[in-house]
């Protein structure tokens, strides 16, 4: 053993840290508490995300040297609820000897507290604890616990759930241990010390498992759930199949969802509704062509009465009234001397003009203006010019043709051309008329198209009445709208080109498909949050996940398995074999093999020597199965060192009167340094019981449980057949006599008959007894096998004084025990009478006991 321990330091280098660590704490404590646990659960996920410092743990294997065995005692079980039909008002006590029998008729309760001690400490096959079947009522399951531990009274509140671990060691034999050993395999439960540290290591891994369970359980997905239409979409497909791996490009790509997007949305919904696209296409074209066409008047007027043009047109304006007046400047001095008012005017000037050409194409077509020749008349007036006429005609003349003149005009002229260049805004019916047609869907866009224009037009008004480029209006700004007018323009265009490939070709299911697929982004896109959550719940679950792996237990098994082929198996072998031996079984040709190890547990099963394809069960008889189970479970727990309560649940069911008595001697034997409680239902077995344990000086504590009106489970008195005779005759003189005659003389006379009916009927029993016990001195019992011969000696003493007194007594009430002609009644004795009777057997008794046989000559 000692090469097999000394390899463990090694193997145990080998595992995570954090379990070396609970090794180690296990090594110290024996027992781990639930934040111990806790803590260790935590150095788990430590290590998983690499962020548990590296220490060296040494394994000390001098730790598995054998202690001290605990001591354990049941005292009661009381406070019951819940559980079959039992509802004792009293608490069940186990009494205060090693070996206690709880005796009870069928149905009485003690199957119930059976399964219930079971639940209460951990015993295998548990199966399924029923409440009352017969209350429909949602009665919690619960009771209380009473027991002594290595010199400690402690109590446990069983609350249907929990388990004692306190209890956890003792050995409760039913005939589901039959089931389990003979029909299958099962777990033992004795363990060497260093198997019993690997079974609390895999405990501790299951805990640390659990844990980490739990606190998976708290992160709970908030995914929301995808509608069942989008699945079948790439985009869908990618949602269902987020994982740890989902990066946050991933999300981004599929998760993405901003203006344009939802303009496409709504441009796919319009297109997939079109039932004519070719003629929406149209219409978007002329919608187009008016937004166009108002951007470029809009562009146009804005350049015609750009800050450059404006300047443009007012040095114009100011070069054309500068030589303007410097011309009439020039005429003033020219027509000083000149009899009327004006001359050199812009009126004279026409008039001149038109008499100009009145000359040239009328009175004097060859002749220059002004003609100034002999006898030339004047084409205004038609008279002879005088020679001073002619000559101020000729000075008029020259004035026109003058350099001076000449500039003026070509100044007005060029300011003419310059006003030209702006050309006449659109009034505002026109403009409302061209944003209706290019259905401009805002209105605050409308509004700004209509200021806009109604600036332009006041900017050029403006215009006419300045005269110098300090005096130019501020300039109209670039608004917004034209920019945004545009952009509609582009867009209404790409929109009819579509529509136009919508007439074209048969493209609804790739618009469908490109619709579903915005949809699916927009709903994604809400939902972001949720899925950036998921995503990282899912990674934290992952390493949650790779921490509970390294709780495997897998490899604490398969090395508890090779010690258990080293420690366990031979030994319990050998110990059932004894049992067999012990029990008058060894005739019986059956082995026990080991089968598998499974989380650390060695599972046994029984087979028969020389048939190995056959089962216990078909071969051997319902009382062979039932004492070759009895030996399995002695040998189970009988190698346990803690000391122990071994608790039987009629344990002779099937069993002939050898191996009864076989077992009831193995019992008292066992009882010597443990507690044994045995529940029946069988008179036979607790006298079996007493008989032999007398012979050890043993006096078993007998509990009887009967059924009540209000459950299974009360506590009673002990049967008469079974219980002290001095003891029962006292009770029914002191205690049901008195109450028989205080409800006499209380009138209650239907009360005092029943009790007075039971006093007689279990005083009949009594003298029965009263005639195997002391008349015939119990050379031979009822229930009891053994014949005592020794005590024929005494029936030397007999007298037939002795037969006539108890002849008497049991002629007179047998009346009470068995059935009676219905015409002759059985009448009732008085209290003074039965009182007499009572009387009179104890005090023969007493005297029977004391007087001496004779002496028989040899």
């Amino acid at each position: 053993m000692s090469d097999v321990l000394a390899s463990l330091s090694e193997w145990f280098s080998e595992r995570p840290q954090w379990l070396q660590i609970a090794a180690m704490q296990l090594l110290q404590q024996t027992e781990l508490t639930n934040k111990d646990v806790s803590e260790i659960t935590a150095l788990c996920r430590q290590e998983t995300d690499g962020k548990l410092p590296k220490t060296t743990c040494s394994f000390p294997v001098s730790a598995f040297s054998q202690g001290t065995p605990s001591t354990l005692r049941l005292y009661s079980i009381s406070d019951v609820e819940g559980v079959n039909a039992l509802a004792p008002k009293k608490p069940l006590e186990f009494g205060k000897g090693n070996i206690t029998v709880v005796y009870g008729n069928n149905g009485s309760g003690k199957s119930g507290y059976v399964r219930l001690l079971k639940h209460i400490c951990g015993a295998r096959n548990l199966g399924v604890l029923h409440r009352n079947v017969y209350n429909s009522g949602s009665t919690v399951q619960k009771a209380c616990i009473s027991f002594e531990q290595d010199g400690v009274l402690k109590s446990h509140t069983w609350s249907g759930q929990d388990i004692c671990d306190d209890l956890s060691s003792v050995g409760i034999f039913d005939t589901s241990f039959n089931k389990a050993f003979v029909s299958s395999e099962d777990v033992i439960s004795y363990e060497p010390p260093v198997l019993s540290f690997f079974s609390s290591l895999i405990l501790v891994c299951e805990k640390v498992a659990r844990a980490l369970d739990a606190e998976a359980n708290r992160y709970q997905s908030k995914k929301p759930n995808i509608p069942t239409e989008k699945k079948v979409t790439p985009e869908g497909i990618w949602y269902e199949s987020i994982n740890t791996k989902t990066t946050s490009q991933d999300i981004d790509k599929y998760c993405t969802f901003d203006s344009n997007d939802e303009a496409d949305l709504q441009t796919l919904q319009q297109r997939l509704a079109e039932q004519a696209p070719a003629e929406k296409a149209k219409q978007l074209r002329k919608q187009k062509q008016h937004i166009d066409t108002l951007v470029q008047d809009a562009q146009k007027y804005l350049e015609q009465l750009s800050n450059e043009n404006c300047r443009r047109i007012i040095v114009a304006k100011k070069k054309s009234i500068l030589k303007k007046t410097a011309a009439e400047i020039a005429a003033k001095r020219a027509f000083s001397s000149s009899h009327l008012e004006g001359i050199g005017s812009s009126i004279w000037k026409a008039l001149w003009e038109t008499a100009r050409t009145y000359s040239g194409r009328a009175a004097y077509k060859e002749t220059e203006y002004p003609n100034v020749s002999q006898d030339s008349r004047c084409v205004l007036c038609h008279q002879t010019l005088t020679q001073e006429g002619k000559e101020r005609l000729v000075s008029f003349e020259n004035f026109v043709k003058g350099e001076m003149e000449k500039a003026a005009k070509d100044a007005e002229k060029e300011y003419e051309a310059a006003n030209q260049t702006i050309e006449t805004l659109p009034p505002s019916g026109t403009l409302k008329a061209i944003i209706d047609a290019a259905r401009i869907p805002q209105d605050e866009v409308a509004s700004q198209v209509m200021e806009f224009f109604a600036q332009l037009q006041s900017r050029k008004d403006q215009l006419l009445e300045i005269d110098s480029e300090e005096a130019i209006p501020a300039s109209v700004p670039l608004l917004k709208w034209i920019e945004n007018a545009e952009t509609y323009s582009k867009s209404l265009g790409e929109l009819a080109e579509k529509y136009e490939e919508d007439a074209k070709s048969d493209n609804r299911q790739d618009i469908k498909k490109k619709l579903n697929s915005l949809h699916i982004r927009k709903w994604l896109s809400e939902h972001r949050a949720a899925i950036d959550e998921e995503v990282e719940r899912l990674k934290l679950l992952n390493q949650i996940q790779e921490a509970k792996r390294s709780t495997n237990t897998k490899a604490l098994s398969l090395k508890k398995g090779e010690l258990a082929e080293v420690l366990i198996t031979d030994a319990f072998v050998q110990r059932f074999n004894a049992e067999l031996k012990v029990l008058g079984a060894s005739q019986l040709k059956v082995k026990l093999v080991k089968s598998k190890v499974s989380k650390g547990r060695v599972l046994h099963k029984l087979q028969l020597l020389g048939a190995a394809q056959s089962t216990l069960v078909e071969i051997l008889s319902e009382g062979e199965n039932r004492i070759v189970s009895i030996a399995a479970f002695l040998a189970d727990v009988a190698g346990k060192s803690n000391g122990a309560p071994f608790i039987f649940d009629d344990p002779i069911s099937s069993l002939d009167q050898t191996y009864e008595e076989a077992v009831v001697q193995r019992l008292i034997e066992l009882s010597q340094d443990r507690q044994i409680i045995v529940f029946t239902h069988r008179l036979s077995l607790l006298g079996t019981i007493k008989d032999f344990a007398e012979k050890k000086s043993i006096k078993p504590d007998v509990v009887s449980i009967r059924t009540a009106d209000w459950g299974t489970g009360e506590p009673a008195s002990i049967p008469l057949s079974q219980s002290d005779i001095k003891t029962a005759l006292n009770t029914l003189i002191n205690q049901r006599y008195q109450d028989a005659k205080k409800a006499t003389e209380n009138g209650d006379f239907e009360h005092a008959e029943i009790l007075l009916r039971s006093i007689c009927s279990d005083f009949r029993t009594l003298v029965e007894r009263s005639i195997e016990n002391d008349l015939l001195c119990g050379v031979v019992q009822r229930f009891q096998r053994p014949v005592h011969t020794l005590k024929l000696k005494e029936l030397a003493k007999l007298q037939s004084i002795d037969c006539n007194l108890l002849d008497s007594l049991m002629t007179k009430y047998s009346r009470f025990e068995h059935s009676q002609p219905a015409e002759l009644p059985v009448e009732l004795l008085g209290p003074d009478n039965l009182l007499a009777d009572m009387m009179a057997l104890k005090d023969w008794r007493e005297e029977y006991m004391k007087r001496s046989a004779p002496t028989v000559a040899g």
